[in-house]
């Protein structure tokens, strides 16, 4: 059984390698869920610090502006 799979994957690879190659990253990218993201825990990657999500209001009263008359 392994023998006919494998000259049917050899035979695919040659003849038709666009779809030999989707099918192993259509494989890789769930697998990389699985295996990538704890090992780059293990590796002691960091996620970044997220950015604001708004301006920080300012303290006192507003002052008036002179000088720029419209």
């Amino acid at each position: 059984m392994h023998s006919s799979f494998y000259r049917y994957f050899k035979y695919n690879l040659y003849h038709h390698p666009t779809i030999v190659a989707s099918f192993i990253l259509a494989i890789g990218g769930p697998a990389f869920f699985a295996v990538g993201y704890p090992i780059r825990r293990e590796l002691g990657y960091k996620y970044p610090v997220d950015e604001p999500r708004s301006y920080p209001m300012p303290g006192g009263p507003r002052t008036k502006t002179i000088g720029y008359d419209d």
